[in-house]
């Protein structure tokens, strides 16, 4: 059985979640919560994290296994992509719960917690497809202060490439 702990900060995408994980014979929620808090080591396998919530986890949350939630690409002059089909976002976070917290030696990098508030921000705005330029202009501070940003978290999750990073951000506690 695995155990997921939820913090989406959305009342009602935290509520979809939970009846969503709840359905499902193999997950039990420990928890769910709109904000986060201190948890007990071992009490989650898995946890759900709203990318907005990132920069607020308290020390005090455990290296667990995370699911990472972002927004779909955005689109205008800056962004542009594909999204998921609505349908299959419940299929896919299911899957993803499944396999983070799969049985198997974690991984051995730093986790995202050991990161300062602003290179969590940082981080997050690279992990929604932001150029360092991007993320300057919305942070409101130099692209090269970003770039300095970029090399220290780098250097803490043990990534060499930013495809590298933006996994490392996506499947390290």
């Amino acid at each position: 059985m695995t155990r997921a702990g939820i913090f989406v900060e959305n009342q009602l995408a935290l509520l979809g979640i939970r009846y969503l994980l709840d359905a499902e014979a193999d997950i039990q929620v420990a928890f769910a919560a709109s904000a986060p808090f201190a948890v007990a080591p071992g009490s989650v396998d898995c946890l759900v994290l709203d990318r907005g919530l990132l920069g607020e986890l308290p020390p005090a949350v455990p290296a667990a296994r995370t699911v990472l939630l972002t927004r779909g690409p955005e689109t205008g002059p800056e962004r542009t992509g594909a999204t998921l089909p609505l349908d299959d976002a419940p299929l896919l976070l299911v899957d993803a719960i499944r396999r983070v917290a799969a049985p198997g030696p974690a991984p051995v990098r730093q986790g995202v917690a050991t990161l300062s508030p602003r290179e969590r921000e940082v981080l997050g705005h690279l992990v929604e497809g932001c150029t360092h330029d991007q993320a300057a202009r919305r942070i409101g501070i130099s692209q090269h202060t970003v770039d300095t940003y970029v090399k220290r978290i780098r250097s803490k999750l043990g990534a060499h490439n930013k495809a590298q990073l933006v996994r490392a951000a996506l499947t390290t506690p």
